[in-house]
């Protein structure tokens, strides 16, 4: 059967150093070279631990239901993100010129919503992850392919995002479908201020980066890009999505006044 979207397995394959790239890198201070290394090094374990997220957000689909589409981009997000820290492995080896070790295992950042109804988990961790994780991850991504210039980091980056975008509809349509009732969209409204500090709160933490002022051109971009991409993203697309679709964003607008660092 032949396959409706290839897989592309053998992502490490498909970091070729290519003579711009390799100029560029080779012409880094070799502390910066370092740096931007153990970056997309940090990249790596990070895209793996958000595999093991969807891996229990696709569990959660699977035990309460969801639309096969739906169900389908979950399942696949899983294998997304095990490629995605097979690729940030690869660019790392590139800068640091040595074996970059396969991430370590390590739990997986699933929100911890202990008082939330059970029959009401699965749908909340989708729309963390879609709808507010992976919304501002492709956000952050857009940017990070407009500023980069290296052909080795655009190359990823482009794949990176194609792949986020689509695991940020998943939530997206899951909250638009049939599988979420009216009522259920407004119970979620109370508990948006808890998947915000799960899922956008990382976001806007300072000090996460080893280069403060980032190496845009190579893929890396500052913390206040960061911090801008996310703050906007939230206020511009992720709050005005939930009121679109039925889900009060009262108590979410009052913890971002409250909670986001200025």
């Amino acid at each position: 059967m032949k396959r409706l979207r290839e897989t592309q397995d053998d992502a490490a394959a498909r970091v070729v150093l290519d003579d711009e790239s390799r100029k560029a890198i080779d012409g880094l201070h070799p502390t910066l070279r370092e740096r931007i290394g153990v970056q997309w090094q940090h990249r790596a374990t990070a895209e793996l631990r958000v595999a093991g997220v969807f891996a229990g957000v696709t569990q959660g689909l699977f035990e309460r239901g969801a639309d096969p589409k739906v169900l389908g981009i979950a399942a696949r997000a899983v294998s997304d993100e095990v490629r995605h820290a097979e690729l940030c492995r690869a660019v790392s080896e590139r800068y640091l010129e040595r074996t970059t070790p396969w991430p370590s295992h390590g739990p997986s950042p699933m929100p911890k919503l202990a008082r939330a109804p059970l029959a009401l988990r699965p749908t909340l961790h989708t729309l963390a992850m879609g709808c507010i994780n992976e919304t501002i991850a492709s956000a952050w991504l857009e940017a990070s392919l407009r500023d980069a210039t290296l052909p080795l980091a655009r190359s990823v980056i482009r794949e990176l995002i194609a792949d986020d975008i689509h695991h940020a509809r998943m939530g997206w349509a899951h909250l638009a479908s049939g599988f979420v009732s009216k009522e259920t969209r407004q119970e979620v409204g109370g508990w948006l201020p808890a998947l915000l500090a799960a899922a956008a709160k990382p976001w806007t933490l300072k000090g996460k980066l080893n280069i403060p002022e980032g190496v845009p051109e190579h893929g890396v971009p500052s913390e206040s890009t960061t911090l801008s991409v996310a703050r906007s993203t939230l206020q511009n697309v992720i709050l005005p999505g939930f009121d679109a679709l039925g889900v009060p964003t009262g108590a979410a607008r009052e913890w971002c006044a409250r909670t986001l660092e200025t």
